[in-house]
């Protein structure tokens, strides 16, 4: 009997102990959050800068603030030369209207399929309306920026492609 009360008395601090644990986790997860209140603003602000630039043709500056996954995907002068290809000439674009949705702060997301999973990124939904050669259409893209470093950088969302 004495033997009974030992075990149960050493799951319960063992329990204790687990709960502990996750609860000092959770919170050292988010005290940094705390602190960077303004993060959702800077990210939006970057990625407002980002399609800006896109929207006066000035693709190389767009480019440079991609995060390095997307600038190993698009090198410099080919994702220049596609940009203004594709929307310039092949549309006959000039510029768009830009409509971006609120970020959303996500944890552990993957933005490009086979990629590490980010701890934390802001999602934001931009709608860029464009008018051409070919009438109105709108173009609907989901980005999330990430800090590499200080720095707020672009991705574009790759989901996995079996999926869709």
């Amino acid at each position: 009997m004495l033997r009974r009360r030992n075990r149960n008395a050493l799951l319960k601090k063992s329990g204790l102990i687990v709960f502990v644990v996750l609860l000092l986790w959770l919170i050292f997860r988010s005290v940094p959050a705390l602190f960077r209140a303004d993060a959702p603003a800077e990210a939006a602000a970057v990625a407002e800068e980002f399609y800006k630039y896109e929207q006066t043709g000035d693709f190389g500056s767009s480019w440079e603030l991609f995060h390095p996954l997307m600038k190993e995907r698009f090198p410099k002068s080919a994702y220049v030369q596609n940009r203004a290809h594709i929307f310039m000439q092949h549309f006959g674009v000039h510029t768009f209207e830009l409509e971006m949705e609120a970020p959303e702060r996500e944890f552990d997301v993957e933005i490009i399929q086979g990629v590490k999973p980010f701890s934390e990124a802001y999602k934001i939904k931009v709608i860029q309306t464009y008018s051409g050669t070919f009438g109105k259409f709108s173009l609907v893209q989901t980005c999330y920026l990430v800090q590499d470093g200080k720095q707020w950088t672009l991705l574009w969302y790759y989901p996995d492609e079996r999926k869709t």
